[in-house]
């Protein structure tokens, strides 16, 4: 440690157990809230794509379409071999790069501001219902987020330690966060700040070790980027289109996505938001464990800065920052509001621990409340969650979710008659990749024909090669996506029967997004 720390007085929570015992068994218990029924949530659209990236890392094209800024998490789930049990695999791969975050989190929070704050810190992460639903899926957004923590992590220990490999360990970190999702980047600025308003060695020795830091996490993207470049493709036109001052409606971004973050954060958890802001609030309070520049106290305002600094970068320069661009904040406020609510419970009077720990026991009380009604609703109906209207509409009730999708393909050894008959999938190909994985493995050997929406074309061509058997058609969304098959067989001289209606939660049989068709020529 270095000499002149200042301990602040914390309650007696080392003398029940060592930090590491209370560390391991919060993060025990973090874990077996993910885990429970992962697969009950239908597989989500980018779901679908990160497979299918891991999958063609097996392929040996480790940079399919990566355009996106999402470079590496799919590596991490091709460890776990997606072929086989494909939604548990993605999903599991988001779990450990969370735990990790969560643990990094522990670790920073406790090591500035005493083990109450890590405790508090670590239960306010395993409490959110935001954060709990996207640990849950294979997105990059939350192993970003998680990512984000670690690096910031390293960075205090850059800032504590000042050697090179501290900041080899820094810029490694943040090339990984970098690396899974380019929301990660405006937090440069966060551990920019940790070194330079927090470590005590001078000035043009943090900068050094900034610089050394950034080359390294340069050097991650040389790969990546000259397979581009070899290729002729363009560097991360998706992800760089993100990045723009007007928002989709014509106010600017920063309206918008405050009015968003806002609707966000009180729909997954009002309480949560209120616990959350308050403790990022009292934050200031908290002495931390040392002094900053110039003997200021300044640990709490440097992590207090690393937060709010980049999430108004997002906030101003995101053309649109949608529910799961946020998460890549959400645990970094988490953790630091954990710590603004230990330090007010620090500043009740030392000799009055039964108060002390009763207020203790009340904080961790409310943090854990929302987690409490949400956990059954997460595990087993997860389409009832309190969402923001975007969520509801990407993941419950339009194309971008599953739901219909998931429950077609599983019936199709039911509905189709004969094994050998096509199956065209109408609709987007992302979608149909998707749909398949639910059929990975399955004996029966049942596939969707992918094609791009509406399929017509596929349609047609399936009809005139077999003009003795019947051709299934599944549409998604017609015939805004999908085609209007009815339409469709009445132009081609054909048949048409709705075989099948699989309805997505709100929706009726009648008014089913999804819908098997059985097409077959008059002439049979």
């Amino acid at each position: 440690m270095v000499p002149g720390l200042k301990t602040p007085s914390r309650l007696p929570l080392q003398t029940i157990a060592p930090a590491a015992i209370t560390g391991a068994i919060l993060l025990l218990f973090w874990w077996l809230t993910r885990l429970p029924d992962l697969q009950t949530l239908p597989l989500h659209n980018d779901e679908g794509l990160h497979l299918t990236r891991a999958v063609e890392v097996w392929n040996l094209h480790p940079f399919w379409e990566i355009r996106d800024g999402k470079i590496a998490n799919h590596f991490l789930i091709a460890l776990f071999y997606p072929q086989n049990a494909p939604v548990f695999a993605g999903r599991m791969a988001t779990i450990f790069v969370a735990l990790i975050g969560a643990a990094a989190g522990f670790a920073l929070i406790r090591q500035r501001f005493g083990v109450l704050a890590g405790v508090l810190s670590l239960l306010a992460l395993i409490a959110s219902p935001y954060l709990l639903f996207y640990d849950r899926l294979a997105l990059s957004d939350a192993e970003a987020s998680a990512l984000v923590v670690l690096s910031l992590w390293a960075a205090d220990r850059l800032a504590r330690r000042g050697t090179i490999a501290n900041a080899l360990l820094t810029g490694l970190c943040f090339g990984a966060a970098a690396l899974f999702k380019f929301t990660a980047i405006p937090f440069a600025l966060s551990l920019a700040l940790v070194v330079l308003l927090t470590a005590r060695y001078p000035v043009r020795r943090r900068l050094t070790l900034l610089v050394a830091a950034g080359l390294v996490t340069a050097a991650l993207f040389v790969v990546p980027i000259g397979y581009l470049l070899l290729r002729g493709d363009d560097l991360f036109s998706i992800a760089l289109g993100w990045i723009g001052t007007g928002g989709p409606a014509g106010q600017p971004a920063l309206v918008e996505n405050l009015a968003r973050l806002w609707e966000t954060l009180t729909a997954y958890a009002p309480v949560g938001t209120l616990l959350l802001i308050g403790g990022l609030i009292l934050l200031p309070l908290s002495g931390g464990r040392g002094r900053g520049v110039q003997g200021v106290r300044s640990i709490p305002t440097a992590y207090l800065l690393a937060l709010v600094i980049p999430l108004a970068v997002m906030l101003v320069l995101g053309r649109e920052v949608l529910p799961r661009h946020f998460v890549v904040a959400l645990p970094l406020a988490l953790i630091l509001s954990g710590a603004g609510w230990a330090a007010l419970i620090d500043l009740l009077p030392m000799r009055s621990v039964s108060l002390r720990w009763g207020a203790a026991l009340l904080v961790a009380a409310l943090l854990i409340a929302p987690l409490i009604a949400a956990l059954p609703v997460l595990w087993h109906t997860p389409h009832r969650l309190s969402m923001p209207a975007f969520d509801v509409a990407q993941f419950v009730t339009q194309h971008p979710s599953g739901y219909g999708l998931r429950e077609a393909v599983l019936a199709m050894p039911d509905e189709v008659s004969s094994a050998g008959a096509p199956i065209i999938a109408s609709m987007f190909p992302d979608s149909c990749r998707r749909a398949n994985f639910y059929a990975a493995y399955r004996p029966d050997g049942l596939r969707l024909l992918c094609t791009d929406a509406p399929g017509e074309d596929a349609i047609r061509a399936a009809l005139t090669d077999n003009v003795d058997e019947a051709v299934y058609v599944l549409t998604d969304t017609a015939p805004l996506i999908g085609a209007d098959v009815p339409a469709l067989a009445e132009s081609l001289g054909a048949h048409a029967e709705r075989v099948a209606a699989y309805p997505r939660p709100g929706e009726s049989e009648q008014s089913a997004s999804v819908v098997l068709w059985r097409m077959a020529s008059e002439t049979r």
